[in-house]
C-alpha cells in the first residue's frame, strides 16, 4: 500500500506553493467594480460625432441640433461556483506541515481545511475574472462554456489585423513603428482615446525590438529620432516593464502568464497562455470599462424564503450533510468585464 505524505506517519514539511494570480487586464484597464441588482446587467453604449457649432445669421434663428441616441445591451453575468467536501477521513490524518505529535484537533483541522479552501477558491474566481477581461480585450468576446452552459458574449470589437507577409514582424521588410503609428490613429480617429498602454507577447517584444535595431530607431547618432526606449525592468512575478515607445509615452508591457482549458476537451486539460504568441495590444485606461458583479442568491434556513441575496463581488457558503457526514463549502460570485467603449484599442497578431 502506498505511502501518503499527509498520513501521520510521514514527518517531512510540506509548503503550499500556489502559483501567483495575475491580474494585468483587471487591474489595468476594469480597475471599476460595480456590484448590481439581478443576474443580468444593461450597459449603455452612448457614442459622440466630432460635430462643430454651425454659423448662423445674428438675424436667424438658431439651429437646432440633431440628439445623439445610445444603444442599450443586455447581458447575463456568468456564475462561478468551486465546492469543497470535508469529510470525516479528511480531518483525521495530518495536515501538509502540521507538526507528527500533539498537532491540532479535529476541529482545529477541520477549519484549517475550509479557510485553505476557501483561499483556493478565491484565487480560483480571480483567475476567472482576469480570464474573462483579457477574452473581453484580445478577442472582443467572452465564451461562457461549463457544465450546462454553453454561449458567447460578444461586444461587437472589429480593431483587429492580423499581419501577413512583409508586413509580419519577424520578416525583414517590417516596420513595427509604423504599424504601432497605424493602430493608434485608428484609436484616436474611432474610440476617442489615445493609446496609453502597450501589451505584447513576448516572442512578439523581442521581434519589435530587433526590428527597432535594425531600423535604427533607437540609435540618435545615426540622426534618427529615438523613437523608443528598451530597459527591461521586472515589475511583478509575471509582469515586466520593458520600456517605452516616446512618441505617445507609452509604456510597453510583457505579461507572462497562463491557464488551464479544461472545458475544451475535459479529459485532456492543456495549460495555455493568456496572451496568445504574436499578440500585441494598445488600450487606453482613460476608456470606460466596468466589472459589473450580479446578484448571488443563496439557500438559507433561517429566512422566512430560505433564500438570502448577496450584493457583492463573492459569497462563501457552507453546510453540513449529516448522513454521509460531511461539510461543503462553495464560493458563489457573478463577474462580467465590460468594456464599454470598443473602438478604444486595438489587437494585432504580428508574425
Amino acid at each position: 500500500m502506498p505511502i501518503s505524505i499527509y498520513d501521520p506517519r510521514i514527518m517531512d514539511q510540506v509548503v503550499r506553493v500556489l502559483p501567483v494570480v495575475g491580474g494585468f487586464f483587471r487591474d489595468t484597464f476594469f480597475n471599476t467594480h460595480l456590484p448590481v441588482l439581478g443576474t443580468k446587467v444593461d450597459v449603455d453604449f452612448f457614442k459622440g460625432k466630432r460635430r462643430i457649432s454651425a454659423f448662423v445669421n445674428p438675424k436667424s434663428a438658431a439651429k437646432a441640433v440633431e440628439k445623439i441616441g445610445y444603444k442599450t445591451n443586455t447581458f447575463d453575468t456568468p456564475l462561478l461556483k468551486p465546492k469543497d467536501v470535508t469529510t470525516v477521513e479528511d480531518i483525521s490524518v495530518r495536515m501538509p506541515g502540521e507538526q507528527l505529535y500533539g498537532g491540532m484537533s479535529r476541529e482545529e483541522r477541520a477549519l484549517m481545511l475550509l479557510t485553505n479552501a476557501l483561499a483556493d477558491f478565491n484565487d480560483m474566481n480571480n483567475r476567472r475574472v482576469e480570464w474573462m477581461a483579457a477574452q473581453a480585450m484580445l478577442n472582443g468576446t467572452i465564451p461562457v462554456v461549463g457544465e450546462g452552459v454553453n454561449y458567447t458574449i460578444d461586444f461587437n470589437f472589429t480593431n483587429k489585423e492580423t499581419l501577413a507577409g512583409a508586413a509580419k514582424w519577424d520578416q525583414n521588410t517590417s516596420d513595427p513603428m509604423k504599424d504601432i503609428d497605424r493602430y493608434v490613429l485608428k484609436c484616436q480617429q474611432n474610440g476617442y482615446h489615445t493609446p496609453n498602454v502597450c501589451l505584447m507577447e513576448y516572442q512578439a517584444f523581442n521581434l519589435f525590438m530587433q526590428r527597432m535595431i535594425a531600423l535604427n530607431y533607437l540609435n540618435q547618432i545615426s540622426g534618427n529620432l529615438e523613437l523608443a526606449v528598451i530597459k527591461p525592468e521586472q515589475l511583478s512575478e509575471n509582469v515586466i516593464l520593458a520600456g517605452y515607445i516616446k512618441k505617445y509615452n507609452m509604456p510597453i508591457y510583457i505579461y507572462n502568464e497562463w491557464y488551464v482549458d479544461d472545458w475544451t476537451d475535459p479529459a485532456n486539460p492543456v495549460e495555455q497562455p493568456l496572451v496568445p504568441a504574436g499578440t500585441v495590444l494598445l488600450g487606453s485606461t482613460n476608456a470606460k470599462a466596468k466589472i459589473y458583479y450580479g446578484e448571488i442568491t443563496l439557500a438559507d434556513e433561517t429566512s422566512p424564503t430560505q433564500f438570502r441575496s448577496v450584493i457583492g463581488e463573492m459569497a462563501a457558503q457552507s453546510w453540513v450533510s449529516k448522513d454521509p457526514a460531511a461539510r461543503y463549502l462553495a464560493l458563489h460570485s457573478r463577474p462580467l468585464p465590460v468594456p464599454q467603449e470598443v473602438d478604444s484599442w486595438f489587437v494585432s497578431k504580428v508574425y
